[in-house]
């Protein structure tokens, strides 16, 4: 059993849910939820302290500051840290606590994994483990300049102070490149998944789900177009939409008077799975662009076969290699093709439709499960020097 320090912005899922009630316009959850998998997943056989620099917006929480806090989940223990929301008193007392957490918590066989797109980590990683001779791992889940409303000077922050660590784990070879230039022991993996034991929704009828960020950029206003070319010629199915990142009122202005597709605006992780659960097909219209296919993999796209019914997504390169027609893939973004691929779907049978996910189901779980990724990630902590 390793002893792993944690460094990450990500909570225990149920500190997370009461969290969001704070929020006029939910946090990015699909970080949260990553890192909270993986950290499962290293607990199943190591000891993990979670060192946690919570997510925080003076103009979108209505907290006035964070306190410090702990609390116990098995081989898991989280320690949040005070969070200010002057940005220096957040700095100075952050770094001050990290530092206090670190001469507590670490040994000399202690390995630390860092979160490598957040610069808060970065920086109280860098200074708390000056002078210490422990084994650090990048965690890789996206380009600093993939990451909406940041600066050239983000990227370079980060690029220059994460890439001497000893270890990666990234979820394209792409990230690892960036990150690694200088090819230390990695571990590339698409994803994670939990098995999906959450009651689906029975009360709804016949409906898609789309969960995900809101941005035009990932494609949700091309499912609202596409589903309204659908429904004039198939009657009496609904679409759900979910979210983050997205502007509330450009949303509604595209839904318009549509009845039938209903906005849930952000919900928890729980929410999303009995939604997924429950529906027809759950569908992710995120654009294809090399950009993001070499950086970032759709986690929306592994989470929805775990729901046991067919899930629709654009082209992804990586998901394409490891899950092939386990997925019914989108032609491309458009409208006319997102019409094209609900129609297909709904001409296959319940029986058909069954058959497919839950076989993609099985193979997700195959790959990606908390196990699977342990046994992975165990192999790369072995190698590490």
């Amino acid at each position: 059993m390793s002893h792993i320090i944690y460094m990450t912005t990500a909570m225990d899922s149920s500190d997370f849910n009461e969290y969001l009630v704070h929020w006029s316009s939910p946090p990015n959850p699909s970080n949260q939820n990553f890192h909270n998998k993986l950290i499962r997943s290293l607990a199943i056989n190591n000891k993990v302290d979670v060192i946690s620099v919570r997510p925080f917006s003076r103009s979108l929480c209505n907290i006035k500051h964070l306190k410090k806090s702990d609390r116990e989940d098995g081989n898991i223990s989280w320690h949040y840290i005070p969070i200010q929301r002057n940005l220096f008193q957040k700095i100075i007392l952050g770094q001050t606590h990290v530092n206090d957490l670190m001469k507590k918590l670490a040994t000399p066989d202690s390995i630390i994994f860092v979160d490598t797109i957040n610069p808060s980590i970065v920086h109280f990683a860098k200074h708390a483990l000056k002078n210490r001779n422990l084994k650090i791992v990048g965690i890789c889940t996206d380009s600093p300049s993939n990451i909406s409303g940041t600066s050239r000077s983000y990227t370079t922050y980060l690029l220059s102070h994460t890439n001497n660590y000893s270890g990666y784990i990234a979820l394209t070879s792409g990230l690892n490149e960036l990150f690694n230039p200088n090819n230390f022991p990695s571990l590339i993996t698409e994803g994670i998944v939990f098995e999906n034991a959450i009651e689906k929704k029975t009360e709804l009828g016949k409906y898609f789900f789309f969960g995900g960020a809101l941005l035009p950029r990932y494609g949700v206003y091309d499912l609202i177009k596409g589903f309204q070319l659908f429904k004039k010629s198939k009657k009496g199915y609904k679409l759900f939409i979910a979210g983050h990142h997205g502007n509330k009122r450009m949303i509604e202005e595209a839904i318009g008077e549509d009845e039938n597709i209903v906005f849930l605006n952000g919900i928890t992780i729980e929410e999303s799975l009995a939604y997924q659960k429950g529906a027809i097909a759950n569908i992710n219209p995120r654009p294809f662009s090399e950009d993001l296919d070499r950086y970032s993999v759709p986690s929306k796209t592994l989470e929805y076969l775990t729901s046991g019914n067919p899930t629709l997504s654009v082209k992804n390169s990586k998901l394409q290699k490891s899950l092939g027609d386990h997925i019914i893939w989108i032609k491309s973004s458009s409208a006319k093709n997102i019409d094209a691929a609900l129609k297909h779907v709904v001409s296959l049978t319940k029986a058909e439709r069954s058959s497919l996910g839950q076989k993609a189901e099985k193979k997700v779980l195959e790959l990606y499960s908390l196990q699977a990724t342990n046994e992975k990630v165990n192999d790369l902590l072995k190698r590490l020097s």
